[in-house]
């Protein structure tokens, strides 16, 4: 079966699709510019408040979070607020997490190709790219899931793509080396935390 069997022929979108992402949408842009105006000293003290008041978990909600969306953040952010914990807790912790934002990303790929705008570039792309797509589609999940690639931007492009969801959902698992290498970098002090 190839991707135009896939694809839906007349996507539609419901309208409370459209409704229910607008407070996400929101919550995003009012971050972003709440980020902006805050500058790099408020920062710093914030950060000294997360360190101290939150756990493992709001940490890996971080993690979850910028794993799932396509955002200017990273989950080698919070790192170095996380080598206080034993590193056989904190890499898979860490790795779950980004493994379920990956699969997440992928999930809204699979909602997005409703979106008639975005379900016509699929297959112009699929047109000229088929073959490369059917072919290596799953490894760009593979090698963006290890090396700094754009984890949630590929996994949502493989969830568009209609690709394997098992093979995507075992690729995101991957996502153990890449938390192991922030955290050894962090705690053997190879990066300035």
């Amino acid at each position: 079966m190839d991707l135009k069997d896939k694809i839906s022929k007349n996507p539609k979108i419901k309208f409370y699709m459209v409704v229910g992402t607008i407070p996400i949408v929101l919550m995003f842009v009012g971050f972003f510019i709440f980020m902006q105006k805050m500058g790099r000293q408020n920062f710093e003290y914030y950060a000294d408040i997360i360190n101290n008041q939150f756990n493992l978990f709001s940490m890996c909600v971080y993690i979850w979070v910028t794993d799932t969306f396509i955002l200017p953040l990273s989950p080698m952010f919070v790192f170095p607020m996380l080598i206080q914990y034993p590193w056989y807790i904190v890499i898979p912790a860490t790795a779950l997490a980004s493994a379920l934002g990956g699969i997440s990303s992928y999930l809204i790929g699979r909602l997005l190709d409703r979106v008639s705008v975005i379900n016509r570039a699929v297959l112009r792309t699929y047109e000229k790219w088929g073959a490369y797509i059917d072919k290596y589609g799953t490894t760009f999940v593979l090698v963006s899931s290890i090396f700094p690639l754009p984890f949630s931007a590929v996994c949502m492009a493989a969830g568009v793509m209609k690709l394997n969801f098992l093979k995507v959902s075992l690729y995101s698992c991957t996502r153990i080396l890449r938390m192991a290498i922030y955290y050894f970098m962090f705690y053997l002090g190879l990066v300035a935390s």
